[in-house]
């Protein structure tokens, strides 16, 4: 029931304040394939597969067993009837017209709270951050010296030495070049040499 009451409350919310509230933007005709398609879309699912659903309420209302009067039989649906007609009535005193109930209760200090608080996500962000990334970031900084970690910093440091190594005869001069090549040579020969022997 509660829900019932907020969705026809919030729905008409938005219908009051969009189609009898202040003009902000001028309104166009949609056109094109970004136009057609959702709405054929929507045309298709909502009225196509929605009335292939058959009872729609058949699971939602209780089952009522044995021998019931015909007014006990109808009681939820009419009070579910009546509790949407009763948010449809609060949006209309609320949101038609002047608004100055709402206006002066927005800008009230309370009015202000619960709207940030609401626009906050009933502050469920800021208890998902004190319940679960602080105590995560309170374990990962104990770890943060973890010598298994630290294990990770020694490729770039042992590829960062190999390349000084690497760099250090590449001078330019025509005279390295050549000695290491007949140094390459001598090697060789000397290793062919222990080979054969």
């Amino acid at each position: 029931m509660a829900g019932a009451f907020l969705t026809s409350l919030y729905t008409f919310r938005l219908i009051f304040t969009v189609f009898h509230g202040e003009q902000h933007t001028e309104a166009h005709a949609g056109r094109g394939l970004a136009y057609s398609v959702p709405l054929i879309t929507l045309l298709v699912l909502s009225t196509g597969l929605g009335a292939m659903i058959h009872p729609p309420l058949a699971e939602v209302l209780p089952v009522l067993k044995g021998q019931v009067a015909e007014g006990e039989r109808h009681f939820v649906e009419i009070l579910a009837a009546g509790v949407g007609i009763a948010g449809i009535a609060l949006a209309a005193v609320l949101f038609l017209g002047k608004r100055t109930l709402v206006t002066g209760l927005a800008n009230s200090a309370a009015g202000r709270f619960v709207g940030n608080w609401w626009l906050n996500a009933f502050g469920f962000d800021a208890l998902y951050n004190a319940l679960f990334v602080r105590p995560f970031l309170f374990l990962a900084r104990s770890g943060r010296r973890d010598a298994l970690d630290g294990t990770i910093g020694l490729l770039p440091v042992g590829v960062r030495a190999l390349n000084r190594l690497v760099v250090l005869p590449q001078t330019g001069r025509l005279r390295w070049y050549v000695a290491s090549i007949a140094l390459g040579a001598v090697l060789v020969v000397g290793f062919v040499v222990i080979n054969l022997v």
